[in-house]
């Protein structure tokens, strides 16, 4: 995402205009454009692109609106210019919202694909099965599965005479 700003002149009505008796809505005041390149993802649906480009706009809107604000605050009186103050930064809280909230939903759409790509991904390993059975049932299914060798007779001899002495 870029953001570009650009500094114009637009008309405004002062009322100072009708004071000097010049025509109303000729008086220029500099003003900040802002234009913003969203960057398109592929993974992402229509829905999703629609969302962003909300976010974005309520975005744009509040720090340009904040701009304004800030300017307006350096022409009134100073018991207002406070007001003014606090009006400025709820247009920046506003933004900062806008942009977290953004950023908290690409999260979660990262997190979801994440977990779908684990869920349809084949893994070697089972977890969570339920047995019911006894153990040698367990054991005996065990042996089969891996193939092991027979086992090997560990019943008790009788010692040989040259180990007995």
């Amino acid at each position: 995402m870029t953001t570009e700003k650009e500094k114009i002149e637009v008309p405004i009505n002062h009322p100072m205009e009708s004071i000097l008796d010049i025509e109303e809505g000729t008086t220029m005041v500099p003003a900040i454009r802002r234009t913003t390149d969203i960057v398109v993802s592929g993974q992402y649906d229509d829905k999703d692109d629609e969302i962003d480009g909300q976010f974005q706009e309520v975005y744009d809107l509040s720090l340009e609106a904040f701009e304004t604000q800030a300017q307006e605050a350096e022409l009134v009186e100073g018991k207002y210019k406070a007001r003014n103050g606090e009006i400025a930064a709820q247009y920046l809280n506003i933004a900062l919202n806008a942009a977290k909230d953004k950023a908290n939903l690409k999260g979660n759409k990262d997190k979801l694909s994440l977990a779908a790509e684990k869920i349809t991904r084949p893994s070697g390993m089972t977890q969570n099965n339920l047995i019911v059975g006894d153990r040698n049932e367990i054991l005996k299914a065990l042996l089969e599965k891996d193939g092991a060798p027979e086992p090997i007779d560990i019943t008790p001899t009788e010692p040989d005479a040259d180990e007995a002495e």
